[in-house]
């Protein structure tokens, strides 16, 4: 099973348990279960819906979780051999939204690189 891990920038909360916090019980509790999917199925289960590898060869690296209920909800995430890194939180509106999160995600992956500190472990499912 892999552990779920966050960015945290310098002086700022991190964007993903706020982001969490701000939804719906109901949105949240689904975004919840589809994490706890994610951390124990092999990565050849991650399929669409709930789940999309990006395959340009620039986001390579990317997946998204998708959930929805009144609204889409979106979470870029990479994945490494024991871990989950979930990147850039969102909510979809436009086309343009996944392009935008992405472009985000990889400034975010390049300052966890440079600032292996600036990840936390996060313990979704002790929350609520």
């Amino acid at each position: 099973m892999r552990s779920v891990k966050i960015y945290c920038p310098p002086g700022k909360a991190p964007p993903v348990p706020a982001f969490f916090d701000s939804l719906e019980a109901k949105l949240r509790q689904k975004l919840k279960f589809q994490l706890l999917r994610l951390v124990r199925l092999p990565l050849s289960e991650l399929k669409e819906p709930h789940f999309k590898h990006f395959s340009l060869e620039k986001y390579h690296q990317f997946y998204e979780l998708r959930e929805r209920n009144k609204i889409l909800v979106r979470v870029i995430f990479t994945i490494t051999d024991s871990e989950v890194l979930l990147l850039v939180p969102f909510v979809k509106k436009q086309p343009r939204d996944s392009m935008r999160a992405l472009e985000q995600s990889i400034g975010v992956l390049a300052d966890i690189r440079a600032h292996p500190e600036r990840v936390a472990a996060y313990e979704f499912y002790k929350e609520d």
